[in-house]
């Protein structure tokens, strides 16, 4: 068959069939003739199919689409870059990537310098590579380790798997890397302790203390933590569990680098995640909402002091000794540059702070009292609902959280869940819609949601 723009929907989804290899996916139902939902166009909050057929994309892609679909402004952005500088490397540097680091430098104001990479997963490399270098070229050349939390996600390379806390995404991949270590996550709903908040002390915060102490605070580099542990469940920690981890960190002399690849650019309601408790970090890594999605693109900003502990003469060896042939990509920089300009010219972070609360509070209505809806949680446009067995209060199986999915798909909704997390602790459907979702789309969403969890946990459609 001759390879041309004009295949059908059913040549696209044979050729898929044959020579797609999908992320996250058990391929042999596709090969009995099944495949995925192919998208050929999107626009604002909806996507299409090959066929036509609309969904709400409540999942934002991969929690990235922040700005919708068809934003004609970040399309221009790039275009012009293609016709001005198609590609530059930053080993000197380029107007776009300049542009950009100054831009984000008026967000981040105690990070103001900033390594460009293409993803969370490479930008959160370069933050582990920093960290060790910075620790030994102040004479402290045991400070190596990076203490993270369980269910937390810090991406899928080698370093970045090794911090993440998910046991079965690191199945079948070791050994990873060394000086990785996790420690309780602030998940009240299922809390580690046994605790509640607020009478809890917030021991899941005490417990980088308790593991930086066993250590000994002169092995570890840094504390690594997302706002919100996003694919882990959308676990939303209590008031004042950041700021009290800051403040270990602080009586360590150990870094605190904050994940905002999912959480930043006004996922949780602010630009960043942090900002919610007031924290100071030394590293701040993003990527997703940087550009929206539309190229890819990650970043890695640097506090003052840890960018002056690489300064010295041209022969000292102490220079950052990392590079990436495509991060600061002149395309990616200037389309994040006009992603900037978006959300902040339609006040769209303060947008998901509004319409996330509204979420939030009409899915926790319409889900009150149903069976099987453990808990329901998030911040900003970031939710998690808990479904859990009626009869025991665990969590329901992977293959029911399938049929949830499947049918929310059935209905025009595309949602994410948690997956290969732990063997049998899969059970959050998580909603991360773009910023610019509608409350009539909210509304829908809350509607099929509701209507698609009750009849699967109540056996209305057969399997559960």
């Amino acid at each position: 068959m001759e390879f041309t723009p004009q295949w059908s929907a059913h040549d696209l989804a044979e050729h898929d069939r044959q020579h797609v290899w999908h992320p996250l996916t058990q391929h042999t139902p596709y090969l009995a003739g099944q495949h995925p939902l192919i998208i050929a166009r999107g626009q604002a909050s909806t996507v299409f199919d090959t066929e036509g057929t609309p969904y709400l994309d409540a999942a934002a892609g991969l929690w990235c689409v922040n700005v919708g679909y068809d934003r004609q402004e970040l399309i221009a952005a790039g275009i012009r870059q293609l016709q001005e500088l198609a590609y530059y490397p930053l080993t000197q540097s380029h107007p776009a990537a300049i542009r950009l680091a100054a831009r984000l430098a008026e967000y981040l104001v105690h990070t103001p310098h900033f390594f460009f990479s293409n993803s969370g997963s490479e930008a959160n490399e370069v933050a582990f590579k920093a960290v060790r270098q910075y620790w030994r070229q102040q004479g402290y050349a045991d400070k190596t380790k990076i203490i993270s939390r369980y269910r937390g996600y810090h991406g899928s390379t080698l370093g970045a798997l090794s911090a993440t806390g998910q046991p079965e995404r690191k199945r079948g991949y070791g050994p990873l890397a060394g000086d990785f270590i996790q420690v309780s996550p602030p998940y009240c709903y299922r809390c580690p302790f046994g605790l509640s908040h607020p009478t809890c002390g917030l021991q899941c915060a005490a417990d980088f203390e308790r593991r930086i102490q066993i250590e000994g605070p002169d092995t570890v580099a840094a504390v690594m933590v997302e706002p919100v542990i996003a694919g882990g469940g959308v676990l939303v920690a209590p008031p004042g569990y950041l700021a009290a981890v800051e403040a270990i960190c602080r009586r360590h002399q150990v870094l605190l680098i904050v994940d905002e690849v999912v959480t930043g650019f006004g996922r949780t309601g602010r630009m960043f995640g942090y900002e919610h408790d007031g924290v100071s970090p030394d590293v701040v890594t993003m990527a997703k909402g940087l550009a929206s999605g539309y190229m890819p693109i990650g970043a890695t900003a640097f506090s003052q002091r840890i960018f002056d502990g690489f300064l010295g003469d041209a022969e000292s060896g102490r220079h950052f000794r990392h590079v990436n042939t495509f991060g600061g990509h002149p395309v990616a920089t200037a389309v994040s540059l006009a992603n900037l300009e978006v959300l902040a010219s339609e006040g769209l972070v303060e947008r998901a702070a509004r319409l996330g609360d509204y979420l939030l509070g009409e899915l926790r209505s319409a889900l009150a009292g149903s069976e099987g809806v453990g808990d329901i949680r998030g911040l900003g446009l970031l939710v998690g609902v808990e479904l859990v067995d009626p009869s025991s209060g665990g969590p329901v199986s992977t293959a029911t959280m399938r049929r949830v999915a499947r049918q929310l798909i059935q209905n025009g909704i595309v949602a994410g869940k948690t997956t290969d997390i732990e063997r049998d602790d899969n059970n959050v459907v998580i909603l991360a819609p773009p910023l610019v979702m509608t409350s009539e789309e909210g509304d829908r969403l809350v509607s099929t949601l509701a209507a698609g969890i009750r009849n699967i946990l109540t056996g209305a459609v057969p399997g559960y």
